[in-house]
């Protein structure tokens, strides 16, 4: 005890000018925050929440056709995925708006009006033409018409008609009846193989254009005639590429005013005037592949071209062919496969198909996933340190019925706050360090760490705990980093409850110490990882208290914390070289671990059967072999009995304990979400039946739902870098460089 204040009650008291006060009632998530705190002028003020990214297919967004719904008004998409789904997207708020029949898989897929209702028009590479509802997906004919690779849609005089080709010189060009399609002219355009078409409306007839495997557009005028359905075809000339490549886009647009048609063959991209038969200008050849997307648009007040490809999106002036300020850079690995424009909310955006089957929609002024320069390395020499980050820490501490926030910057003392209202709430700090350390967990603890001791505080009472020797000398334990050579400084710390006793879980380099507060008694090192801890939790899953490791060998490993010595279990890997935050959380009565690192996927692992398995102590005797522990290493829980033991995955380095014998091997970890920069803070937040992970990426908030397959994300940029996360009940809060910003959850779907 120190200055006899220990067992004092904190004092609740709001500070005035500090924090905002609450709001009555959940208000409705606009990602508004519930309160914020910071110095007065630099309080954070985060932007708006904005729903996504969106999920809607599988995997490898193949075609976005953007459109207006007819009956609402509303802007809406079309995505086509490689493996056939296809989906009706709502692009202001990500709802599925229907899910389109196709046995066969859709190739190419476009919308038009038949007898006054909207429907969708799609091609299979199976040989099939179908026409299917906007909303419930159902077909509503379908006919046989061979392979189709390019499909467009026209209205001839008030009849629908559709234009489709399966790669070869001829075009076939049906009539869409309510009832049933046919086909009405078959052209050869040439010699060379048709790649790409693209047609608009022109008063009572259509103009269609006409891409091949050489470069060459040709133009076609369509009209009908008095016949009935018959359609008789001009030819209005052409255009050439630069390069004598496969065309792989073509759309027609308006820019500055004018109706152009927009192409791309390889690497180059080229724009031309209708009205005046000529270019607009220089082709563009900024890409470094080929490009797969080009549309009219705008960037701040200027009127622009964008095209996509090499992971980037470009602005660029027709008129002089040069790129407009930096490429915009998409830092996932699966690369954008298309982009279309929208106007949303009276503002032009961007429409983005990845080839994870992620679909964003972005505004070029605020870009996010997008960036506008190359990610630059961690460090100089190549390490994967993360950099020092000055905002808060944060701790949850006090009760059940009185839950307490702290926050501990690096030399300001611990201060205390009202989660749901974030009123400040005054602490007994005389005798605590202004510097100290808190040490997050169950009932936190400020701590200062010397060059041969850890001294422990309560923050909420500012009693004196413990003081710790923890030696940094070879000959003591706890004083060198197993598979780190030479002394380093003590790594993170976390505090766990273990049948009402304190202990301390400190990380040194690659090993892992449990104390025990009240004696002092020091078990370890426990080893496993190969590189340097970086990330340390503390949680109970399926009635086992555990900690979680992050470590810069790629891994993230589960620890047994009552155990005699603990014991660890490599449980998810694949962070691009170094692990950085973990997590544990019950959600829908599975225990899951959460990690993330340097590439800025979030893995997932359900861990319930393993921890059961603990507690049962059905663990069989540990047969150390470092090659089956590589298998364990990327996530699998192996047989026992087969052999496989737990490794530290794809390091090589020293196994651990053998995992349990299972009835069968859990699921596959799993990427619940990716975000564009390394990821060093988690947390898991709950509002009514919905569980949020949330994920600091930079100065960017990424909010995704668990275990709700194809509900939207949620995406907020913060003014400064987020530096820590803690989930309390019904509230997030967030640290930033800026202060404190608390937030209630986005509700379920019916709230």
């Amino acid at each position: 005890m120190t200055d006899g204040t220990a067992g004092r009650t904190p004092q609740r008291s709001v500070r005035p000018g500090v924090a905002e006060p609450a709001r009555t009632g959940p208000p409705p998530w606009t990602g508004v925050p519930l309160w914020s705190w910071g110095a007065a002028g630099r309080r954070p003020r985060p932007l708006p929440a904005r729903p996504g990214p969106y999920q809607p297919v599988p995997a490898w967004v193949t075609a976005l056709v953007g459109f207006t719904d007819d009956r609402t008004g509303r802007p809406r998409a079309l995505v086509t995925s490689y493996a056939g789904a296809r989906v009706v997207l709502d692009l202001p708020d990500g709802a599925l708006v229907g899910a389109v029949d196709e046995r066969a898989h859709a190739r190419s897929s476009a919308t038009t009006r038949i007898d006054g209702e909207q429907l969708v028009v799609s091609g299979a590479g199976a040989g099939y033409l179908q026409v299917s509802d906007l909303d419930t997906g159902r077909s509503r004919w379908r006919q046989w018409c061979g392979d189709v690779r390019s499909l467009a849609t026209v209205a001839l005089a008030g009849r629908p008609f559709a234009v489709l080709t399966g790669g070869s010189p001829h075009l076939e060009i049906w009539s869409l009846g309510a009832d049933r399609g046919a086909r009405v002219r078959t052209l050869r355009t040439g010699s060379d193989r048709i790649s790409v078409l693209a047609a608009t409306e022109a008063g009572e007839g259509a103009v269609l254009a006409v891409g091949t495997s050489t470069g060459r557009v040709s133009l076609w005028r369509l009209a009908s005639t008095s016949a009935g359905d018959a359609v008789r075809v001009e030819p209005l000339g052409g255009y050439d590429f630069e390069v004598a490549g496969l065309v792989t886009v073509l759309t027609f647009a308006e820019h500055s005013g004018r109706q152009v048609l927009l192409g791309a063959a390889g690497r180059v991209a080229q724009g031309w005037d209708l009205r005046a038969g000529r270019p607009l200008g220089p082709a563009f050849t900024g890409h470094t592949g080929q490009v797969n997307s080009v549309l009219a648009g705008r960037l701040g007040g200027r009127a622009v071209l964008w095209s996509g490809d090499d992971a980037t999106v470009r602005a660029w002036l027709p008129e002089t062919g040069r790129q407009l300020g930096e490429a915009f850079r998409y830092p996932y690995e699966a690369a954008p496969t298309r982009t279309i424009g929208a106007e949303i909310d009276g503002r032009p955006m961007l429409v983005t198909g990845d080839g994870a089957g992620l679909v964003w929609v972005w505004d070029p002024e605020r870009p996010y996933p997008f960036r506008r320069d190359p990610p630059p390395a961690d460090r100089e020499d190549g390490s994967t340190a993360p950099p020092d980050l000055p905002g808060p820490r944060l701790g949850a501490g006090g009760s059940v019925a009185a839950p307490l926030l702290l926050a501990a910057s690096p030399g300001h003392p611990v201060r205390g706050f009202e989660p749901t209202t974030g009123a400040e709430v005054e602490l007994p700090l005389a005798g605590t360090p202004a510097g100290g350390t808190l040490v997050p967990g169950e009932h936190p603890l400020l701590a200062e760490a010397g060059a041969d001791h850890v001294r422990l505080w309560d923050p909420a009472t500012g009693e004196r705990i413990a003081a710790l020797p923890i030696g940094r000398d070879p000959g003591r334990p706890g004083a060198a980093a197993v598979g780190v050579s030479g002394p380093t400084p003590v790594g993170p710390l976390a505090v766990a409850l273990l049948d009402g006793r304190r202990v301390l879980l400190l990380a040194d380099g690659a090993a892992l110490f449990r104390v025990d507060v009240a004696t002092g008694r020091l078990d370890g090192p426990a080893t496993g990882h190969t590189g340097r801890i970086r990330g340390l939790a503390v949680g109970e899953l399926a009635g086992v208290p555990v900690g979680l490791t992050a470590a810069e060998d790629d891994t993230v490993r589960l620890w047994e914390l009552d155990a005699r010595e603990p014991s660890g279990w490599p449980v998810l890997d694949g962070f691009g070289g170094a692990a950085y935050a973990v997590l544990a959380a019950t959600v829908h009565g599975r225990g899951l671990v959460f990690g993330a690192g340097r590439n800025g996927q979030v893995r997932c692992a359900d861990v319930t059967e393993l921890v059961r398995s603990i507690r049962a102590g059905r663990l069989g005797e540990a047969d150390v072999d470092a090659e089956a522990g590589a298998a364990a290493g990327a996530g699998r829980l192996a047989d026992a009995e087969a052999g496989a033991g737990a490794g530290a995955g794809a390091g090589g380095g020293p196994a651990g304990p053998a995992p349990p014998v299972l009835d069968g091997l859990p699921p596959e970890p799993v990427v619940v979400l990716t975000a564009t920069r390394p990821v060093r803070s988690l947390a898991v937040v709950r509002a009514d039946r919905t569980s949020w992970l949330v994920a600091a990426d930079g100065s960017v908030l990424r909010w995704q739902p668990v275990g709700e397959p194809g509900r939207p994300g949620q995406t907020i940029e913060m003014a400064a870098p987020v530096t820590d996360l803690v989930a309390l009940p019904g509230v997030l809060v967030v640290a930033t460089g800026d202060g404190l910003v608390g937030y209630r959850p986005p509700p379920d779907r019916a709230g």
